[in-house]
């Protein structure tokens, strides 16, 4: 009986296979038809969107040359109006992350060896959108674009009132010049601190009172004196007070000798109001109440018009003086500081001529975390060596520098270094032995003797001292001109169990 059943469904298995191939023959052409149309209509999308997204990267390059000139023109006039001042502080971020934008679509196709230039073929849209289908960037190029369009509708105005300022004396044609010599990104924070410096007082308060006290805070490095410096050489803030002077803790602890103070401008026996800057940037240690109110009844104080600016890395240090306003300084933004750092890794070479250095100068800017020294000391040892392979091998030793400390201590070997922890650092030069920052501390040329090694020789190898050592990290150009010393060794490895003893006593260190 089974064998009955198989045969009938053998049998009718052969008698449906030609119906079978028929429907085959009629639905084949149709499901090809399907596949080929909906191809084409692939095809066609892909190929508008290559062009739509080469259009907004041609129309990004255009906005950014309007606004960058713009800035440009803007940052060479005095300008005392607070609304253009806010205005060009808009114009200036855009600017930023319009060429953070730009820069990440143009060059980062180079980290996977890709190379397209900056003139327009299909070849070249072609790769670039891969690049933006992969980190979904298409809407953030359209946003950044229509965000910039925006902007430049709106300075129309600013231009026009632009050229009733006078200009400000010529400045050095190469960027990396003045970038050396000016501070970078701070204009938004240097007006905050004129505007309240010159304001007038409130119901005839003098800074005795607390009205004119204000606090600028930040970690270590991050640039508060230089900001405060750059204030006081301000004509505004000079031809508003008749002495500027300069207290340190110990200052503040003895104010009997007013002849041993830091005087800036005018005399410590001025007659007229004063501002007074007291630097805590060193200690962490609160004040005293006993010292502040030494400070509020001096005769430097009591002045009608008498300003003081405290600058301190936490607010604990200054947490029993009474403030009108306090300023956080923090790091650059992202975009800010890449555009920074290209320039002074580049100088006066063009980094769109060199689209494979500019990638990998990307991700060195990216593990810099904002600091300052390290742009410097990273950007000459990139100028001294303009090779892929250079930078490359540059960047590896970062990476692994940050991964071990992350590794060891959970956190990143910079934010070590500004609480003066020691930290295990890195050298191009191949060696068994153990190259360790123990400290970071400033000083000044006029002062005391400065080392001759520097930091840039060590980490190349050029120069290999042995024990104990300092070395020069940087000297500033800009005032107050610090020099920037760390205290280092570099020795041979000691045994396992003497290796982890180390490792113990640099978290307990840490912790």
């Amino acid at each position: 009986m089974r064998r009955l059943d198989c045969c009938v469904a053998s049998s009718a298995s052969r008698c449906s296979f030609p119906g079978w191939v028929t429907d085959m023959e009629t639905f084949l052409p149709a499901i090809l038809s399907d596949l080929l149309g909906r191809s084409i209509s692939y095809l066609v999308q892909r190929y508008r969107q290559q062009s739509t997204v080469q259009d907004d990267l041609e129309k990004l390059r255009l906005a950014l040359v309007r606004v960058h000139v713009t800035v440009e023109e803007a940052e060479a006039r005095h300008i005392t109006n607070k609304a253009m001042l806010r205005q060009l502080d808009v114009l200036r971020e855009a600017m930023y992350s319009g060429y953070h934008m730009l820069d990440a679509l143009t060059y980062r196709a180079h980290a996977d060896g890709a190379s397209f230039s900056f003139a327009p073929s299909r070849l070249n849209a072609a790769k670039r959108l891969r690049l933006l289908a992969a980190d979904e960037g298409a809407a953030e190029l359209r946003r950044t674009v229509d965000s910039l369009g925006r902007t430049i509708a709106d300075m129309r105005e600013f231009v026009v009132f632009l050229k009733g300022y006078p200009r400000i004396s010529t400045q050095p044609y190469s960027m990396h010049l003045l970038l050396d010599k000016l501070m970078f990104g701070r204009q938004k924070e240097v007006e905050q601190v004129v505007g309240f410096l010159l304001q007038p007082d409130v119901c005839g308060a003098g800074a005795g009172a607390g009205a004119g006290v204000l606090h600028i805070v930040g970690v270590a490095r991050v640039g508060k004196s230089t900001l405060v410096e750059h204030v006081c050489h301000d004509e505004r803030v000079r031809g508003r007070f008749s002495s500027i002077v300069c207290l340190s803790r110990e200052d503040l602890e003895d104010m009997g000798d007013h002849r041993a103070l830091t005087v800036k401008h005018g005399s410590h026996a001025s007659h007229g109001s004063s501002l007074v800057v007291v630097d805590l940037a060193e200690d962490e240690e609160p004040v005293g109440d006993g010292a502040w109110r030494r400070l509020r009844s001096s005769a430097m104080c009591r002045a009608r018009g008498s300003r003081i600016i405290v600058t301190s890395r936490s607010p604990e240090t200054v947490r029993g003086i009474p403030a009108a306003r306090a300023i956080e300084l923090k790091f650059l933004r992202d975009d800010v500081y890449w555009y920074f750092f290209k320039v002074l890794a580049f100088g006066s070479a063009n980094p769109d001529d060199h689209p494979r250095l500019a990638s990998i100068a990307m991700d060195i800017s990216a593990e810099q975390k904002g600091g300052f020294i390290g742009a410097t000391i990273a950007s000459s040892l990139m100028r001294a060596n303009p090779d892929a392979h250079y930078w490359t091998l540059i960047l590896k030793n970062m990476r692994e520098y940050t991964r071990k400390h992350r590794a060891m201590f959970g956190k990143h070997p910079h934010d070590l270094l500004r609480n003066n922890h020691p930290v295990y650092l890195w050298r191009l030069a191949e060696s068994s032995k153990i190259f360790l920052c123990h400290g970071f501390y400033t000083a000044c040329p006029a002062k005391q003797e400065i080392p001759r090694v520097t930091f840039q020789e060590v980490l190349s190898g050029r120069v290999t001292p042995r024990g104990r050592f300092e070395v020069l990290a940087w000297t500033s150009q800009i005032p107050p001109c610090r020099s920037y010393l760390m205290s280092c060794s570099l020795d041979t490895p000691p045994g396992p169990h003497r290796v982890l003893d180390r490792k113990k006593r640099l978290r307990q260190l840490v912790t």
